[in-house]
């Protein structure tokens, strides 16, 4: 057993690793069990996953222009490119010309003048620091890391994080809002190389310390961030898995919170799922999650 593999109450690998689901056994694989990428398993869990139904189903709701929905000025809807081109990730497709259109139809009209993103072009709206993190993973995953607009947007987001009140949202009672320094952190694991300098850094730390030094009430405020939802949402597993990126899983901080995680496991190292998209189910609500399992070991792995 691998020395992480301790902390769990059973062993949900072979769970993972079941061919009937192809993208949860490629990134079992890649980010488990450290396969690289050129290993016939690898290869032919990665070449399954574009004949899964649901990966078929979204590229045929994808218009030839590019954008998904009935708008394409808006793809922040429930149907839109935002959450096409996040579950098409997160399933772990390989990026083509299609994925390539659906991120420019997504820039073309969510991005405002100053670089970042917003739910309305040409607003800045106040959770723009969520909105521009949350969106480079998929965007550097599909290959658009080097393009302008992008790292415009990496600049904004460095930027407007470096301010005094980076993290004073008027949605969380002018207090430093913990789901925008998840999604800054998120954004930034995607920082290309060459824009990372000392003030992205002293950016990270600060947002990892703002996680970090949270006076948790998981019995109150907090109680909903032990429920743990597919697609990931704003809750413990989503802090862990962002700290864990940016190097702080061995923090004497981070343990704590890594306990509470690993009480909600189940008797077989599976976690539940507590919440899901209505528009896209592709876990049941209170039955154990695949996804979510994943992730849990992936920052488990880490901390280990």
């Amino acid at each position: 057993m691998r020395n992480w593999q301790k902390h769990l109450n059973g062993d949900p690998l072979p769970w993972l690793l079941d061919p009937e689901n192809p993208s949860l056994r490629y990134w079992t694989l890649i980010d488990i069990l450290d396969r690289p990428a050129n290993d016939p398993e690898v290869q032919e869990a990665r070449a399954a996953i574009a004949q899964q139904p649901l990966v078929k189903e979204l590229f045929a709701l994808q218009h030839p222009e590019g954008y998904w929905g009935d708008d394409e000025t808006k793809p922040y809807t429930a149907q839109g490119a935002v959450a096409a081109l996040t579950l098409l990730h997160m399933l772990g497709v390989t990026p083509n010309k299609r994925t390539a259109a659906g991120c420019d139809s997504f820039l073309k009209f969510c991005q405002h003048e100053s670089g970042g993103f917003s739910m309305t072009k040409k607003l800045r709206s106040g959770i723009f620091p969520c909105t521009t993190g949350e969106h480079f993973p998929f965007l550097v995953y599909f290959g658009l890391g080097d393009d302008p607009r992008v790292r415009v947007a990496f600049a904004f987001l460095i930027e407007d994080m470096s301010t005094d009140d980076a993290l004073d949202c008027g949605r969380y009672q002018h207090r430093d809002c913990l789901w925008g320094a998840i999604a800054a952190l998120n954004g930034l694991a995607a920082l290309p190389t060459d824009m990372r300098s000392a003030q992205s850094k002293r950016v990270m730390k600060r947002l990892a310390n703002a996680l970090l030094d949270a006076k948790y009430d998981f019995e109150g405020e907090h109680k909903r961030w032990l429920t743990f939802g597919v697609p990931r949402a704003w809750d413990l597993l989503s802090a862990l898995k962002a700290l864990a990126t940016h190097g702080y899983a061995r923090d004497s901080r981070f343990m704590p919170l890594l306990k509470q995680m690993l009480n909600r496991q189940d008797d077989q190292g599976r976690w539940l799922c507590g919440s899901i998209s209505r528009t896209w189910p592709i876990e049941k609500r209170n039955q154990p999650s695949k996804w979510i399992t994943l992730d849990a070991l992936r920052v488990l792995k880490q901390a280990a």
